[in-house]
């Protein structure tokens, strides 16, 4: 068969099973009552997974950045990721919360960054619910902070509440649940192959 003759009988043969020759079916009739009902509803149903999933996105970039800050000691990122009046729960080290930007601002420029040289922290398995503007979750995290001759390391879940203020995801509450650390002296000089960390 020709290329010529071969590609005449492929066309006649996809024009039939789409419906544009001479043997082409009858359309249907179009959705009508229930039928465009359960459309609409399929369509809505897409549209609202995938604004969950770009909501669940945006929160779990917001444990990164705490992460990411805490480690390099940015407190402008840190302040980036909590609405105006959060609440960072201590009570897990024996601590009175810390209420609004300004205080949570406190606990990381003065009890937090100038205490470890410097840091590594991971936090993984983010679970969220989200209902509106308004969102709970959870992560697992660990973290290695470098002393003089010193590493202390911890591991734990953080606990949240998350807000959308102004159309960005806030954290309004956080709690931090420790459930084991250890600590171990180094030899800083053999050890730590950063020197900042020395």
């Amino acid at each position: 068969m020709s290329i010529r003759r071969g590609m005449t009988a492929f066309v006649a043969a996809a024009s039939l099973a789409l419906g544009t020759g001479a043997l082409a079916a009858t359309p249907g009739p179009a959705p009508t009552g229930s039928g465009l009902l359960g459309l609409g509803q399929s369509f809505l149903g897409a549209v609202q997974k995938h604004q969950y999933d770009h909501d669940q996105m945006e929160i779990g970039r917001l444990l990164t950045t705490y992460a990411w800050a805490v480690d390099s000691k940015d407190i402008d990122s840190m302040m980036s990721i909590f609405s105006e009046d959060a609440q960072y729960d201590l009570s897990a080290y024996s601590l009175p919360p810390a209420v609004g930007k300004a205080a949570i601002r406190n606990v990381f420029l003065y009890g937090v960054f100038p205490v470890e040289k410097c840091s590594f922290s991971s936090i993984t398995n983010f679970a969220v619910d989200i209902a509106g503007k308004y969102a709970s979750g959870g992560d697992y995290f660990m973290h290695y902070g470098y002393y003089t001759n010193l590493r202390k390391y911890s591991e734990g879940q953080h606990y949240y509440k998350f807000v959308k203020e102004n159309g960005a995801w806030k954290i309004s509450w956080m709690q931090g649940h420790p459930v084991f650390e250890s600590s171990e002296v180094i030899n800083s000089a053999t050890q730590l192959r950063n020197p900042a960390c020395r």
